[in-house]
């Protein structure tokens, strides 16, 4: 009887197998590539009894060998020996073999929930499923060039048969014979000029040739040094709390019994639940480790997601010292090996507890019952590349797969999951910490030219006097973000991106912080000759020149991406400011990465709304959030800690409700605004672009693409007739543009975008998803390329 069992079928926990008699013919495989589509391939006799769906895979692809994933497989031979294909039949002849296993165990197959999630994934973020098949993969697959050909008994007995083969696989097997280790095809490809992919096919299905994955210690010839599974991705000394961040968390605090108690009730269920967690960094890291210890006492696992890595370092370090070997870090600054092996040890479920960034949410936890997001607003959590997918949504996915508890967490939430929230009556705690004094200075009653006001700089010479230390939060690094002509206006821009170049007087260069061109200053203006050319605003590296003049004996540091390059540098920075050895410390959004350092008795903000004017519906949000954590980062106003900020804008919601001490100011507000705009929460957005060298054909396809997006939603409107009550206004699929992107060229390629919103998301998804592939099939290798981003976290 023809019997297949594929990835949508299988839900839990143990992966179908056919039975004995009902051995497989062929299996569907997904490989990492930008394709929507399975292929099928012929099951050789000896991995019959082997393969099942989640074995990975190593399969011919053209002129190469990939890691996939089996995700179907079929034990049905039509009477012409064509196994099924969803496509109609394939002639066996023309099917190739999967070439070996990844793992030659069952253990080594990848969970239907894994498998299932990155379906997911690709239906939501509108990704071809094998790049969403790369999430779940380790993170050093074998390459092509580690897999060896060697003879097998039957090839070693064939001399006598070879005269009737080609010279390509005369030479071939000459070439395997004296290499019992066997070859890579890279090695193969010194020697052997003829059709070397075709012959060593036609030998393998002979049987006289077969492909095996060289284990780590015989991989390029050298051992493969792997320490003892606790030293991957353990947390090196830097990366230890801040002198003053205690290693041991603090037990629950007494005032949140009802939130805790309904946390408690959740992890001792095994049904999914979610909760929101606004509260100080103290509290909230309280109750993860409080939760964590709950959940591991269930025997169950606990998934920590952690925006940046210098923080989920910190977070492991603790975890570590509480929990020792069961707690794994796993993060892309680790070196690729390492990453496999930790992704190995996850998936042997030697690991109770995974701390990790973004890409740590596809871990193959087993079993987790905690799945905890911090900072659940940062736009780190936003994967920039396809699949575009964020990390916080897919936690939720997670979370409903295995029935665990999710915990999004922050000090301010996103808009987004607050509407996503309290529809649901979900469990929300908002605990707020004291607030130091804030003062407001209108920039608009400066003289022209200045910098800092009185009122800053006599808090910074308070805070020096009395060595509480000060802080001032600017986040625009560089002396000033542009030069700009006094006789004609123009600003010296990229050759290759259309941005203005940012100042650095230190160095006395002109920088693209797009594609990281540079060029020395301009003598004249390039465009008129001119030579009065002068910076215009301000960067930390302005700052810092100004706080020198002013505060002379001053110990001074700064933190932006142009000194603190690395985790380490940035680290070193920190620690000498928490050690009292910085008395003034400038810095970007870099001050809130990392452990929490103490409190500072100044802080100033010499530019507060400079957020406010990006081409962004977010970009009031982020300013508020940026201010919040700014304003955070003083002391208390009953222990002195005061903060300057200077405004250009005293009366935005988003900078009043910071001064104020009232949120429910800026939330009723914002919302206001995106509810009339059909921004989220209150609508779904996806950004599309279109990129290339063409400036023309950009242009044209942007077009098309808008195009096409207005005939569906016309179409949609007229299946649905006339509105009705069950139909809302913004269930409408609504175009905006196609325009140039606000960067118009980066590293040489145009481009143009164009958003599409609706509040129907299954709507505006099926007719982003049809335009898309039709464009792509159009296009070819035309040298454009259609970018999608739903729920786009950034719109520059």
């Amino acid at each position: 009887m023809a019997h297949a069992v594929s990835v949508s079928e299988s839900t839990g926990l143990n992966p179908p197998t056919l039975t004995h008699a009902e051995s497989p013919v062929s299996a569907e495989v997904i490989v990492p590539r930008h394709l929507n589509r399975s292929f099928t391939y012929l099951i050789p006799a000896r991995l019959q009894t082997r393969i099942q769906v989640g074995s990975q895979v190593f399969v011919p692809f053209g002129p190469s060998t990939l890691h996939g994933v089996v995700v179907s497989i079929s034990s049905h031979r039509s009477e012409r020996g064509e196994p099924a294909h969803e496509t109609g039949g394939l002639r066996e002849r023309r099917l190739r073999e999967i070439a070996s296993l990844l793992d030659e165990t069952a253990d080594g197959a990848l969970s239907p929930q894994l498998l299932h999630l990155t379906r997911l994934v690709a239906e939501r973020y509108l990704a071809p499923w094998g790049q969403c098949i790369r999430l779940i993969l380790p993170a050093s697959p074998l390459a092509t060039r580690s897999l060896r050909y060697a003879l097998t008994e039957s090839g070693r007995k064939s001399e006598g048969q070879s005269r009737r083969l080609s010279s390509t696989a005369r030479e071939l097997l000459k070439r395997l014979a004296d290499a019992p280790n066997g070859l890579t095809l890279a090695s193969l490809r010194r020697t052997i000029t003829g059709p070397l992919t075709q012959t060593l096919s036609n030998l393998r299905r002979r049987g006289w040739v077969r492909a095996t994955v060289p284990k780590p210690e015989e991989r390029e010839g050298r051992p493969t040094k792997i320490g003892p599974p606790t030293t991957h991705g353990a947390v090196p000394a830097r990366s230890l709390p801040l002198p003053g961040h205690h290693l041991e968390p603090a037990a629950v605090p007494p005032r949140l019994p009802l939130w805790w108690d309904r946390l408690r009730v959740a992890l001792n269920t095994t049904r999914h639940a979610a909760f929101l967690l606004q509260a100080p960094s103290a509290i909230r890291s309280a109750c993860l480790f409080q939760a964590a210890e709950e959940t591991l006492a269930r025997h169950r696992t606990v998934l920590i997601i952690v925006p940046e890595i210098v923080r989920a370092s910190g977070i492991a370090a603790r975890a570590e010292a509480r929990w020792g070997s069961r707690v794994q870090l796993l993060h892309s600054g680790l070196p690729r090996a390492a990453r496999a092996e930790i992704w190995r040890r996850i998936h042997s479920e030697s690991v109770g507890v995974v701390v990790g960034t973004r890409s740590a949410v596809f871990a193959p936890l087993g079993s987790p019952g905690l799945i905890w997001v911090e900072d659940e607003e940062d736009p780190s959590l936003k994967e920039e590349e396809e699949p575009r997918y964020h990390a916080r949504e897919v936690a939720w996915m997670r979370a409903r797969q295995h029935d665990a508890v999710l915990v999004l967490e922050s000090a301010h939430p996103s808009l987004e999951t607050r509407a996503a929230m309290e529809p649901l009556n979900l469990d929300i705690l908002v605990e707020s910490a004291a607030s130091p004094a804030i003062q407001t200075v209108d920039l608009r009653r400066l003289p022209h030219g200045a910098l800092l006001s009185e009122p800053m700089i006599a808090g910074i010479g308070a805070a020096l006097e009395t060595r509480a230390g000060a802080v001032l939060f600017l986040n625009r690094k560089g002396f000033a973000p542009a030069l700009l002509c006094r006789d004609c206006g123009v600003s010296p821009r990229c050759q290759r991106c259309s941005v203005a170049l940012t100042f650095y007087r230190r160095a006395a260069r002109l920088a693209c912080h797009y594609c990281g061109a540079s060029c020395p200053l301009p003598d004249t203006c390039s465009a008129c000759g001119g030579a009065r050319i002068e910076p215009v605003g301000f960067g930390t590296e302005r700052v810092e020149e100004e706080i020198r003049r002013l505060f002379p004996h001053a110990r001074i540091g700064r933190l932006d991406r142009d000194i603190a390059r690395t985790p380490a540098q940035a680290e070193a920075i920190r620690r000498l400011a928490a050690g009292n050895e910085l008395d003034i410390l400038i810095g970007t959004q870099m001050l809130f990465q990392g452990p929490p350092m103490p409190r500072a008795g100044f802080v100033g903000i010499p530019h507060a709304d400079a957020g406010l004017h990006l081409p962004d519906f977010r970009s009031a949000e982020r300013t508020y959030h940026a201010l919040l954590d700014a304003v955070a980062l003083a002391r208390p106003g009953d222990a002195g800690g005061k903060v300057v900020l200077q405004t250009y804008l005293p009366t935005h919601h988003a900078i009043a409700a910071v001064v104020t001490g009232n949120p429910a100011l800026f939330h009723e507000q914002e919302a206001a605004f995106r509810k009339a705009l059909g921004y989220p929460p209150f609508a779904h957005l996806i950004n599309l672009r279109v990129s290339g060298k063409n400036l023309g054909r950009v242009r044209e396809a942007a077009q098309q693409w808008a195009g096409m997006l207005i005939a569906a939603s016309s179409r949609e409107r007229a299946a649905v007739g006339s509105p009705t009550a069950s139909k809302s206004a913004t269930d409408d699929i609504i175009i905006l543009g196609p325009i140039p992107s606000p960067v118009a060229q980066i590293r040489g390629r145009h481009r143009w975008q164009l958003l599409v919103k609706s509040g129907n998301a299954q709507a505006v998804r099926q007719a982003v998803r049809a335009s898309l592939e039709e464009l792509e099939r159009e296009d070819g290798r035309g040298g454009l390329k259609f970018e999608v981003d739903v729920d786009p976290v950034e719109m520059v």
